[in-house]
């Protein structure tokens, strides 16, 4: 049989298999139903893809796609550009999710993006124009002076930089505070450092959490960034607030389920 046979018969064959136009078949012949939006998931530093797990376990389970590209940790301008360019490779709407400093990635980024429709911060940064890392931290306690260990490299430019990693000594006590010892173990013996100069960069002026919905997931307990500065940001940012009672640092690590929640309600705003 022909294509122009084949369509001729269509209708015929649809009506004989019991298809109807109540399937919301319209004339470009593709499904009306509502399809859900892609979440797309940046990690900040001192962790890595892995640490969505338990977020992206669940996400699957109630039919998201699920996409977790690695941050590249080099520097915000840097950053920002590889989630820029990965979104453009996204179909349909997305929902932009960013922890800690994948916070500062996905502000920038999504600023570009416009399939990006909702962006979800998880104990993050989210700054505005001129705000670097260190600004926002300004007025946080200061951290052991050993906190980070310094791994020096030169930059592709010929600049000094340095790969910074936490003490294994403090991750259990400061950055990942709710987990197991053994959890906090492992993570500290598979965190990606980020580079120094990550925390000085200063964030351009366009920023998405201006024009685009925010979600916000708040650790109360979180020792990394104090509560309080997390409140500021989610409150200028004007997001809806998800509190994780005793949350750390990455609280999606020990409540992915609070994440999810927040995830899911933005997704469920966006039309198709």
């Amino acid at each position: 049989m022909n294509l122009v046979r084949l369509f001729t018969r269509l209708p015929t064959l649809a009506c004989a298999f019991g298809f109807s136009s109540s399937l919301g078949l319209g004339s470009s012949g593709v499904s009306a139903q509502t399809v859900k939006p892609t979440i797309v998931l940046v990690h900040g530093a001192w962790a890595d893809a892995s640490s969505w797990n338990g977020v992206v376990d669940l996400l699957l389970k109630d039919g998201y796609t699920v996409q977790a590209p690695p941050n590249t940790l080099r520097g915000l301008a840097a950053d920002s550009a590889v989630i820029a360019t990965y979104l453009k490779s996204v179909h349909g709407p997305v929902v932009l999710v960013g922890h800690s400093y994948g916070g500062s990635v996905i502000s920038v980024a999504s600023a570009g993006a416009p399939n990006v429709k909702a962006l979800v911060f998880v104990d993050a940064f989210a700054p505005d124009g001129g705000e670097s890392v260190q600004s926002e931290l300004a007025s946080a306690p200061p951290p052991p002076a050993d906190f980070t260990i310094a791994v020096p490299f030169t930059t592709p430019t010929g600049g000094n930089d340095a790969d910074l990693y936490v003490n294994p000594k403090y991750f259990g006590t400061v950055f990942a505070s709710a987990e197991s010892p053994e959890v906090a173990a492992r993570l500290a013996a598979t965190q990606r450092p980020f580079a120094a100069s990550c925390l000085t960069e200063k964030t351009p002026d366009a920023v998405g959490w201006k024009t685009i919905p925010s979600w916000y997931v708040l650790g109360d307990a979180d020792k990394v960034i104090p509560p309080d500065i997390q409140l500021k940001f989610a409150t200028r940012a004007k997001s809806k607030i998800y509190h994780v009672p005793g949350g750390d640092h990455p609280s999606m690590i020990a409540h992915p389920e609070v994440t999810v929640a927040a995830i899911e309600d933005a997704a469920s705003t966006i039309s198709h």
